[in-house]
């Protein structure tokens, strides 16, 4: 009777030592194939990002021509006019600093 339950505890232990080799097997599958994943997902996350990145400044080129030329133009305007420049500074920092002390005062 004791050869029996040698022979069944052996055969349990043979049939466990086979599946958790096969599960080691599958886990460096999975684990391949996961990180083959990950690097396809990086990739694509990246040239996502390039083609956005490249049409916001194909969108934005137009605007920025307009912005620079009317900074060129705001220069242009202070050094024929420096005392107007001076009043109109003057007048907005007058105005943001009414804008926050209101602001300061209705906490």
């Amino acid at each position: 009777m004791s050869m029996n339950f040698l022979n069944a505890r052996k055969d349990v232990e043979g049939r466990l030592a086979d599946q958790i080799h096969s599960l080691q097997e599958e886990l460096k599958t999975l684990r391949r194939q996961a990180g083959k994943r990950g690097a396809q997902s990086y990739s694509d996350a990246r040239d996502s990002a390039a083609d956005l990145v490249e049409e916001i400044r194909d969108s934005l080129a137009p605007t920025m021509d307009q912005m620079r030329r009317q900074a060129r133009y705001a220069s242009e305007s202070v050094r024929s006019h420096p005392a107007a420049s001076v009043a109109v500074g003057l007048i907005v920092l007058g105005l943001a600093a009414a804008l926050f002390a209101g602001r300061s005062s209705s906490r």
